[in-house]
């Protein structure tokens, strides 16, 4: 932790004596509620009452006593389980975790957030924020002429895909204790990456989708050679999936070499393995996408001063990817046609651009509304647009595009401003520490690049995942920074 060395925070002095009765309160409490609804419930479900009682309570207990970052890193190591496990009900849930996650994180932001040790926003993160905040009253004033059942979906969408993620980074930002949990954030990310390893390990080799969504449709790679099921682990879709373990694997790294030699035996094999799971997890939906943008990035790490990752390992790394393509070319020609040189994927795709185009010139102001873009175009003979035969698929497959079609010029400038502004506000500060400055880059790159090829702008999940890792990164650059005002 050298680089944290000369950094403070407030010491932990223990609860005081009304804290204290407020614990014996809900201890009591505890009691009352397992003592009436245990006997009147199966087993195995009084055993779920318990265990949620109980996690209940240690959440209450850790955010009254101001630890609410035990309740964060928790939420890092779980969170992709939590979508299949605890979302009530499972179709179209009123009650996720996430939502009642970030409902106790808001209260420690707007409410909490004036205690020492918050760190300041710049000035170019406060107009991202308000860029954003605009954003989402256009996508909301996109949504209200509808009647509100028939785009409820969106409006869930809206909440968790882009406001949700919105706050959460800026908790990262100000108000996360990175300090003294740097060590412990990295254990997490490593642990994730292994659970979620292991999820689509199971998944490749069975065949079968271990964690699905509601709604989601398998994808397979399905050829003379072999059928061979694109996992997608407890995520999504799998570009999720290879997004968050691109993201995973650039903090990772990042944060060891931030720690330091401090850590012990235990956590470097742990380091080792979170390592390796998340570049498998990333690999394992054979994502071309994602190829594209981790090599974009590779490309500037490799000439870099100070490396995130020495040349020697990127040079391994993409011989041992060539091996593998040309081992796949070599017996299995089907699926090596299918992920990489099949044309008809890239002819859809510019087929779904024409589409997309052509629904961006018909509503060029304000679009056609947030996540609006389908229930538009489909049986719209005007928007039937074919490119060598193949059909578009009447959902946008470029993020930017799917902005400017749904929200219009207005939306996207203001989409595009709160993106720009927030990379400004790192900009602004590489000189603090370089290599900050490039994971930041190299996480938003992986975004935007892979973006191009998949719509992947409104995911919760991966909105998230991407918001906290983004604002956590910054947050450590600002904790460099020396006292001046920004």
């Amino acid at each position: 932790m050298e680089l944290f060395r000369n950094q403070s925070w407030a010491p932990d002095v223990g609860p005081s004596g009304t804290m204290r009765a407020l614990f014996w309160l809900l201890g009591l409490v505890s009691l009352l509620a397992i003592a009436i609804l245990l006997p009147m419930s199966p087993t195995p479900v009084g055993i779920a009452i318990l265990g949620g009682w109980i996690m209940l309570i240690w959440v209450a207990i850790s955010f009254i006593r101001g630890h609410f970052d035990y309740v964060v890193l928790v939420w890092v190591t779980v969170f992709p389980y939590c979508y299949y496990f605890f979302s009530y009900p499972a179709e179209r849930a009123i009650f996720t975790i996430d939502r009642a996650f970030i409902l106790l994180l808001a209260i420690e932001l707007f409410f909490l957030s004036r205690r020492t040790g918050a760190a300041p926003l710049t000035r170019d993160v406060r107009i991202s924020a308000c860029f954003w905040s605009l954003y989402l009253l256009v996508c909301f004033r996109s949504l209200a002429g509808h009647p509100v059942f028939d785009v409820l979906s969106s409006y869930r969408l809206l909440l968790d895909g882009m406001l949700m993620p919105a706050l959460l980074g800026l908790y990262a930002i100000r108000l996360f204790p990175i300090t003294r949990n740097l060590t412990r954030l990295h254990a997490c990310f490593c642990v994730l990456m292994l659970g979620i390893a292991v999820v689509c390990g199971t998944e490749l080799v069975s065949g079968k989708n271990l964690l699905p969504w509601p709604g989601a449709v398998e994808t397979w790679v399905n050829t003379n050679d072999a059928k061979i099921l694109r996992v997608d682990g407890p995520f999504e879709n799998s570009s999720v999936l290879s997004v968050v373990g691109v993201l995973g694997f650039f903090f990772i790294i990042y944060s060891r070499r931030l720690i330091g030699g401090s850590l012990t035996s235990t956590q470097q094999l742990l380091h080792g393995i979170g390592v390796l799971a998340s570049l498998a997890s990333a690999l394992m939906p054979m994502n071309r996408g994602l190829i594209i943008a981790v090599l974009v990035c590779a490309s500037i790490d490799y000439f870099a001063k100070v490396p995130l990752i020495s040349r020697t390992t990127w040079t391994c790394l993409f011989i041992a990817l060539l091996f593998v393509a040309v081992v796949a070319k070599l017996f299995y020609p089907g699926v090596f046609e299918d992920r990489v040189t099949r044309g008809e994927n890239f002819y859809q795709r510019i087929a779904q651009d024409m589409q997309t185009s052509e629904v961006i010139r018909d509503h060029p102001l304000m679009g056609v509304g947030f996540n609006l873009y389908p229930a538009t175009v489909t049986g719209d003979p005007r928007y039937a647009v074919q490119w060598r035969g193949l059909e578009a698929m009447n959902v946008p497959h470029n993020s930017l595009l799917s902005v400017l079609a749904e929200e219009g010029i207005v939306g996207f400038l203001l989409y595009a401003g709160g993106q720009l502004y927030f990379i400004r506000a790192m900009w602004r500060m590489r000189k603090v520490n370089r290599l900050g400055w490039q994971v930041f880059l190299y996480c938003i790159l992986v975004y935007i690049v892979l973006g191009f090829d998949v719509g992947i702008a409104y995911y919760s999940d991966l909105n998230l995942f991407y918001m906290f890792v983004l604002g956590i990164i910054l947050q450590i650059q600002l904790r460099m920074l020396p006292r001046v005002e920004c």
